[in-house]
């Protein structure tokens, strides 16, 4: 019997340090997963006890976005309700409530929530039927407000909202909103916008005027068809440097890469196939590079070709020709002008 006894304790021994094995193993595991996001999280904790709570809170949020717990949301709520940011605490605990499974959290921030709903300030952005002009966008301190969120009472935060109107072919419009933190009920309205006024010709010189030659001299526009395709192909220009110069940073960017994984071409290498395949590739986008910085050299002199032969007429002749003169190895360009 004792045998027996001894035996059954053995076993049950052998049992629960089996199960506690597999418990401290799996523990690991789930820190070893949310190492990050708790670390983030007891970052925010300690940051709030030290009064810094815009930093807190930015901890806390960065912890959310790791691993999103009910738990963090709650915390971030309370840490936007002491910094003075209700919308973002009411947001944060009306969040918390998709995620809680706990019936105390759900229930704690269901009140956290209603307690501060009665509390939050609104903004409305007022666009009238008249001011919905074709192309019409609406920034809110510089980011998009999108239509439908249009004459709709937006809970916000206590601050300056600095509202922003852009439409084609009409003058900006921009007018800044103060929102008290809380209780506060603000409405902006967007007026009906301006049209651009066109660019006005010179005045004509009347006649029998003082100086009768003027009007021989004067040009009949600075900007004749010519130079205005001229601008065009400048930009074009512009264009191309700007794309060689992205495609020669990524070649070099990934000639670099494959020197990081090999970094001794004399020695042998495990990802040597990786390293040739971005050697190619680096090779490709400088082939590319060259063509890019190619087309826009060419283009910039096309434009200057253009913008000088495109000078305006005057009665007085003002003229000008572009003639070439090839040679072996040799290339020029020459302007003939006649005043």
């Amino acid at each position: 019997m004792r045998v027996r006894r001894n035996l059954l304790r053995r076993r049950s021994m052998i049992g629960v340090t089996s199960i506690g094995f597999i418990l401290i193993v799996g523990g690991s595991r789930a820190l070893a997963q949310s190492a990050e996001a708790e670390g983030l999280f007891n970052d925010g904790n300690k940051l709030m006890s030290e009064g810094r709570l815009a930093q807190a809170c930015d901890a806390f949020e960065a912890s959310n976005r790791v691993e999103p717990r009910a738990g963090t949301l709650i915390r971030l709520g309370e840490c936007r309700e002491r910094n003075q940011q209700l919308a973002s605490a009411w947001s944060a605990y009306k969040d918390s409530l998709n995620r809680a499974k706990d019936p105390r959290k759900h229930e704690f921030a269901t009140a956290k929530a209603m307690a501060l709903e009665s509390r939050l300030s609104y903004l409305t952005v007022s666009v009238s039927f008249e001011s919905r002009i074709e192309g019409l966008t609406l920034t809110r301190n510089g980011k998009s407000l999108d239509p439908m969120l249009w004459n709709r009472a937006l809970p916000v935060d206590g601050g300056d909202y600095v509202i922003v109107g852009h439409a084609p072919g009409y003058e900006e419009w921009q007018t800044t909103a103060h929102v008290p933190v809380e209780g506060a009920r603000i409405n902006i309205e967007v007026p009906t916008f301006k049209k651009l006024s066109k660019l006005t010709s010179p005045p004509t010189s009347p006649s029998g005027s003082e100086h009768p030659d003027q009007e021989a001299v004067r040009p009949r526009g600075l900007f004749t068809a010519r130079r205005k395709i001229s601008i065009g192909v400048a930009g074009a220009s512009v264009i191309g440097v700007v794309a060689g110069l992205v495609l020669g940073a990524s070649g070099k960017g990934k000639q670099n890469d494959a020197f990081k994984l090999c970094p001794d071409p004399a020695m042998p290498c495990a990802q040597a196939d990786q390293s040739n395949a971005l050697i190619k590739s680096s090779h490709t986008r400088a082939l590319e590079a060259n063509i890019a910085f190619g087309i826009a050299a060419a283009a910039a002199t096309g434009a200057g070709v253009l913008w000088f032969t495109g000078a305006p007429e005057t009665k007085t002749g003002i003229h000008a020709r572009v003639t070439t003169s090839l040679a072996p190895e040799q290339a020029t360009l020459i302007f003939v002008g006649r005043f």
